[in-house]
């Protein structure tokens, strides 16, 4: 089979996209394939290049968006037993089996903070990352009369109790970690805070944010979190315990 193309005759066999030569505006000679080949690579970068500027406009760094106070998506888990509100020094207790960590429960005042859930207590842009406290307490803890124990005990029982996959590390709060912002630091009841005092005495919280120490007393415990650098979020929702404007959490 023959065909005729402007005084050209060619052969079927020769009517392919890769043997069928033009000429472009700029005098330059190619194929239909060549031509047809640079049309669909343009394509594809055009397209990763608009899935690229569309992730980056759904996602953003944690650390870039939240302020301190905010509370964020943060799931600690729950209880797998029960332990009251503990009598003997370096216990914790006042949680029930299968109850979540993420609300807060009574101790010395027998009344629960009303607050819940995970606030942002400190961010670093620089290293993307964020430090989240308990907006209550999760569980109660008795100091006895060794600073240095109490405050082992307190950082190995963050670590073991509260740390999840997006976690890197915890511990704690400190005096110093609750003074710095009123509105994270008085929760209505008191609490100890990890800070020694004197050979006897930790730092606690009083019930309207006021610092104070002592020894002795089932007060609340606050665990802090350092959540991993460059944790991402795709904007608010509600948490876990009810809390609506919490920022979701997406691993990187």
């Amino acid at each position: 089979l023959l065909v005729v193309t402007n005084g050209i005759t060619y052969g079927a066999s020769q009517l392919t996209s890769d043997g069928v030569s033009y000429q472009k505006k700029g005098g330059e000679l190619t194929t239909v394939k060549s031509a047809l080949d640079d049309l669909i690579n343009t394509s594809l970068t055009e397209i990763n290049s608009l899935k690229e500027h569309v992730k980056d406009y759904r996602y953003a760094y944690l650390s870039d968006i939240v302020s301190v106070g905010d509370y964020v998506n943060y799931d600690a888990g729950n209880w797998s037993d029960s332990a009251p509100i503990p009598t003997e020094y370096l216990k914790f207790g006042g949680y029930i089996d299968k109850a979540s960590k993420n609300k807060s429960v009574a101790c010395y005042e027998s009344v629960a903070p009303e607050y819940n859930g995970w606030r942002v207590l400190e961010t670093n842009t620089s290293t993307k990352t964020v430090t989240i406290v308990h907006a209550g307490q999760p569980e109660c803890y008795r100091h006895g009369m060794d600073p240095k124990s109490s405050i082992k005990t307190m950082d190995e029982r963050a670590i073991q109790q509260y740390m999840n996959s997006y976690a890197e590390s915890a511990h704690a709060m400190t005096n110093d970690e609750a003074m710095k912002n009123i509105t994270l630091r008085a929760t209505g009841v008191y609490y100890w805070v990890a800070t020694e005092a004197n050979s006897t005495d930790l730092f606690h919280i009083g019930a309207t944010g006021s610092s104070h120490y002592n020894h002795g007393g089932a007060f609340g415990f606050r665990p802090v979190v350092v959540l991993k650098p460059k944790i991402l979020t795709t904007g608010q929702g509600t948490d876990q315990v009810g809390n609506e404007n919490a920022w979701t959490l997406v691993q990187p």
